[in-house]
Parts: structure tokens; sequence; C-alpha cells
């Protein structure tokens, strides 16, 4: 079911990790899969509480700007691949990934390297029983990078011909002409799902 509801917390969590900020969204009823995620917006770290600059040392890389837009449209991003794939449609999945860099997928324990090759096990996959399946989350967390650049990492869910299947995913999104689109795409769950 795709997410539809979109709830930003009163708390803001601020992180600076590999030179990226990050935010978190969590489902509200983590473990009964729900449907209603909480996302918290961005606050960018303190530029007033850097240390000052040490005579001949390189200067900082300035943080990436962070916004709830942003955000939002990676988190938009992750709605529109979750209902892709479970809309069970290869097309509107292949929809999702970026067309013209290199690409990597991995699903489950299988690595997929270009895009011939990911929709070849889409087909695959949608031929079977319980076709895609139906994919949601029930947390992420999001780490902007640049402003054309974040990494989402969380908790997928996989419900497929009646059995329900939780997996870690990450996803490394690039900002495009055509919006934020996955270019590295790892689903770890079970060879059963």
């Amino acid at each position: 079911m795709m997410i539809r509801s979109r709830l930003l917390s009163a708390l803001a969590v601020s992180a600076l990790i590999a030179g990226g900020t990050s935010a978190c969204a969590q489902s509200s009823s983590v473990m009964g899969g729900g449907d209603e995620v909480i996302r918290t917006a961005r606050v960018g770290a303190s530029r007033d509480a850097a240390p000052a600059p040490v005579e001949g040392a390189p200067a900082p890389v300035a943080a990436p700007p962070t916004t709830a837009e942003t955000f939002d449209a990676v988190s938009d991003a992750l709605d529109a691949a979750a209902a892709a794939w479970t809309s069970g449609q290869v097309d509107a999945v292949m929809a999702t990934y970026v067309h013209d860099e290199p690409l990597l997928v991995f699903l489950g324990d299988t690595p997929l390297k270009g895009p011939d090759s990911v929709r070849a096990a889409l087909d695959t996959r949608a031929a079977e029983p319980g076709g895609l399946g139906a994919l949601s989350y029930e947390w992420f967390e999001t780490l902007q990078f640049d402003v054309n650049t974040a990494v989402v990492s969380g908790r997928a869910v996989m419900t497929r011909d009646g059995k329900t299947h939780r997996g870690l995913f990450t996803r490394i999104l690039r900002r495009t002409v055509d919006g934020w689109l996955i270019v590295h795409d790892q689903l770890a769950w079970g060879p059963e799902a």
C-alpha cells in the first residue's frame, strides 16, 4: 500500500555523517507494518559553531543545503518506487531507476548490473506466483551528501504470496531532470521473499 500520510515530526534530527546530513523516518507502528510514516524535517548543523580555520589547513567542506523540501522529494521518490513495485508493472519499476547512468541493483543476494539485467530479473519475478509482491517501508533514514545525491537506508516490508518478509535496504538516489531516481538499489531479504 502506498504511503499517503505525511507527518513532519516536531522533533528535528541533526547529524553530520561523512559530510552528509541525516534525517529519519519511522512507521508509527514499526512491528505492525502500519502505513503511517513519520518523517522528520532536517536541520542543518550550526555553521556558527564551527571551529576557527587553522592557518595552512585545507578549507572545510561546506555542509550541503538541507531542506524539508528535499527530504520530502526523496521521500516521494521512495513512495513512487514502492507503489511501482506494488503495481506489479515492470515498466513502472524501471521508471524509478536512472536511465543514463550505471545502474547496480541487488535483489536479495543477486547482483544485477545494468537496466537489461534488472528488467530480466523483474520480468521473471513478475511471472512467478505472487508476482513482484507489495512493498512498503517500516522506517528509513536519509543521508544527503550534496544537492543532487542522497542515500536512504531502512527496513522494507515485502508481502508476497500471503507471506510477509522484512529486510534492510539501501538506495542511492540522484536528482535528475526527471526528479529523484535510484542509481543503486540493495534490497536484502531472504531468498523466499
